[in-house]
């Protein structure tokens, strides 16, 4: 890792700043520009992953990706990031997705179209998902801990439940329980999640809160993952305080699993001011403070993607400047690294 510091001092590790709280990682090592570095032992980013975590989420398991029609499986993207995480056998991983229902970029509607381009029974849905959520479970036998199960399958407007798809067309409304069903039975020792975005906002907070109630009645949930995809001011502490305690509830496990502050959304800067540093860095403070404080429930906390170049934000929702995470472009930490980086009183 770049040997810069700050006021003299030596970059730490988060994972040791945090450690006997909460994990720390980095989700969305299948952007371009992390799994370019990844391949490269001595690149920044490779040093900055290997050095700061203890926990990765691995986002390579998209449909249109590894299977994009009946006879066609692609694991070379998947292997290229396993083979820099058997680097480090001990550290767990998260995998992430096995079903994004409500997705058509990159869910599989095509599996439940027959020859003939017609639907398929609710049976046959019900068998190809399953076949497809237990090859890609059983491809590296063992070695996730975690996997992120259902994704943004809720609604949360306070008319719907859950967002329209055709998968919730063809199966009904147990399709999330069916996928946690055939996550449970092709590993029964690995834990599996819910995730969701927006998650603290009170009518989707309680549909998720609900839902993960019933699958959990089930046997068939083990955590929340929280996405955390914030602005400098949505969620406010206290909104995000209440969330947690409210999730806290169900007595599974939190994790935050892709977090990133957006300050320029609307495109008004070409690069970031000492203001906007500065902003970013009470933003992550304020962020910290409130999860240090539900240490006891959130077991993970992950940014999506590593250095700022590398974020996903800069093609969302158009493409645009942004520097929303800990590290800019040269891999050098920023104010906002620095802002979380001291030790923190046990709560």
């Amino acid at each position: 890792m770049p040997s810069a510091s700050f006021a003299g001092e030596a970059i730490p590790s988060l994972s040791d700043v945090y450690a006997g709280r909460f994990l720390f990682g980095f989700g969305g090592l299948n952007a371009p520009l992390v799994r370019k570095g990844l391949l490269d032992p001595q690149s920044p980013m490779s040093q900055i992953v290997e050095k700061q975590s203890n926990i990765l989420s691995v986002n390579c398991f998209y449909p249109n990706q590894i299977h994009p029609s009946a006879d066609t499986w692609q694991w070379r993207g998947c292997d290229s990031l396993m083979a820099f995480t058997e680097k480090h056998p001990s550290m767990p991983l998260r995998g992430h997705v096995l079903f994004w229902p409500s997705n058509k970029k990159f869910n599989l509607e095509w599996m439940l179209k027959d020859a003939d381009g017609r639907t398929v029974s609710r049976e046959e849905a019900i068998l190809r998902l399953t076949q497809y959520i237990q090859t890609v479970m059983t491809r590296y036998p063992h070695r996730f801990a975690y996997w992120d199960v259902v994704n943004e399958a809720i609604e949360g407007n306070g008319r719907s439940v859950f967002k329209a798809s055709l998968w919730r067309d063809v199966i009904g409304d147990d399709f999330v329980e069916i996928a946690f069903r055939a996550a449970r039975a092709a590993d029964p020792q690995a834990k599996l999640f819910y995730n969701d975005f927006q998650e603290w906002r009170p009518v989707k907070r309680e549909a998720i809160f609900k839902l993960l109630q019933q699958l959990k009645a089930k046997g068939l949930v083990d955590g929340i993952g929280l996405q955390q995809h914030v602005s400098e001011f949505e969620p406010s502490a206290r909104d995000l305080d209440l969330t947690l305690s409210r999730y806290a509830q169900l007595g599974l496990e939190i994790h935050i699993t892709e977090l990133d502050v957006e300050l320029n959304n609307n495109a008004q800067f070409d690069s970031p001011t000492e203001l906007m540093n500065q902003r970013l860095a009470k933003r992550y403070r304020e962020l910290f403070d409130v999860y240090v404080k539900h240490a006891g429930s959130i077991r993970a906390v992950m940014t999506f993607n590593v250095t700022d170049p590398s974020s996903w934000l800069r093609h969302h929702p158009m493409d645009h400047e942004t520097w929303p995470l800990l590290f800019d472009e040269l891999g050098q930490p920023k104010a906002a690294f620095w802002s979380i980086a001291k030790p923190i009183a046990k709560p």
